[in-house]
């Protein structure tokens, strides 16, 4: 009986192990699979995803120079997408054309910056056309998501950065929302 328990442990041990060999392995391909799928798309000007089976594609590079930030925003901001980058308001103005676009992240991971930006830094959109827009921001405010929505408008070269607030506490999913707006140069 013992030995059939031990077994049963080891078998339940290395099957974790290899669980989390997984995660680990694609938590660092990722990023490597999507810097190419970016690349791709610049060279073909269409969608090209990371991996087959995913769900989502990169659409926009994002560069804070002043916080050294160099990211790849792919398309959806949804449960398939955010675990791997910020992603694109479907709703919102596409990256590298006018209008205004609305971009979110992780407050703990790809997001974690943006507590330290500051009117005046210089963000940088490279939509899949090539082009490289350049915003400046402008303000940065707390929101509540119950009360305030974020509005799209054609009209208005803006980017729109959010993500949850506050940015320090481990476990929150309330209402608060941090929010960057920036107006193109």
């Amino acid at each position: 009986m013992l030995r059939c328990v031990s077994v049963i442990c080891l078998l339940v041990t290395g099957w974790l192990w290899g669980d989390a060999a997984l995660i680990f392995t694609k938590a660092q391909l990722a990023p490597v699979l999507i810097r190419s799928a970016w690349a791709d798309s610049l060279q073909n000007g269409g969608a090209m995803k990371p991996w087959p089976w995913a769900d989502t594609w990169p659409v926009a590079r994002l560069q804070v120079p002043e916080l050294n930030v160099d990211q790849f925003v792919l398309y959806g901001a949804n449960g398939a997408s955010l675990p791997f980058g910020p992603g694109h308001l479907t709703g919102s103005s596409a990256p590298g054309y006018g209008g205004t676009v609305i971009i979110a992240g992780h407050r703990d991971t790809h997001f974690a910056f943006m507590p330290d930006l500051e009117p005046g830094h210089e963000i940088r959109l490279q939509g899949r056309n090539g082009l490289i827009n350049v915003y400046r921001v402008k303000n940065q405010e707390v929101i509540d998501a119950r009360q305030s929505l974020l509005e799209s408008h054609n009209d208005v070269d803006q980017l729109i950065l959010v993500t949850c607030e506050p940015a320090d506490m481990l476990d929150y999913r309330g209402p608060w929302r941090l929010v960057t707006v920036a107006r193109r140069d």
